[in-house]
């Protein structure tokens, strides 16, 4: 037990938050699962990355004051027949971000504007 204490303060010390939160639950699933020590280290890492990934994702949509968090996975262009998927699939390659060109999104309402500027945003923190 001295041994996960000195774990859970050396986390702590390196800031590992999330990881901080899950050793017992990686002890277990590990003796489970017959993991090896690289692969229980692996897991315990990929739960901190994934959640400092989750929060940055969070703040840049925060800084970025969007309406609401939508992807492009999320939109029907099914209902949607005017809208072009092959553009707005090569407008998520961010192409007009490294280029520092405008895009314009123009229709009637209710038409999916919005949703899709939001994506975009999204897919451009995504891509730092």
């Amino acid at each position: 037990m001295i041994a996960l204490e000195q774990e859970r303060q050396h986390l702590e010390t390196l800031g590992l938050k999330q990881a901080v939160e899950v050793p017992d639950n990686t002890l277990d699933s590990a003796a489970g699962k017959q993991l090896t020590y690289p692969e229980m280290l692996a897991d315990l890492l990929e739960t901190e990355v994934t959640a400092r990934r989750e929060r940055y994702l969070s703040a840049g949509a925060k800084l970025a004051h969007l309406p609401f968090q939508r992807t492009l996975e999320q939109f029907a262009f099914a209902f949607r027949p005017s809208i072009d998927e092959r553009q707005v699939k090569e407008l998520a390659g961010l192409a007009f971000v490294t280029e520092a060109a405008n895009i314009l999104l123009l229709g009637p309402p209710c038409g999916g504007k919005t949703h899709l500027a939001v994506a975009l945003a999204l897919r451009a923190i995504d891509n730092g």
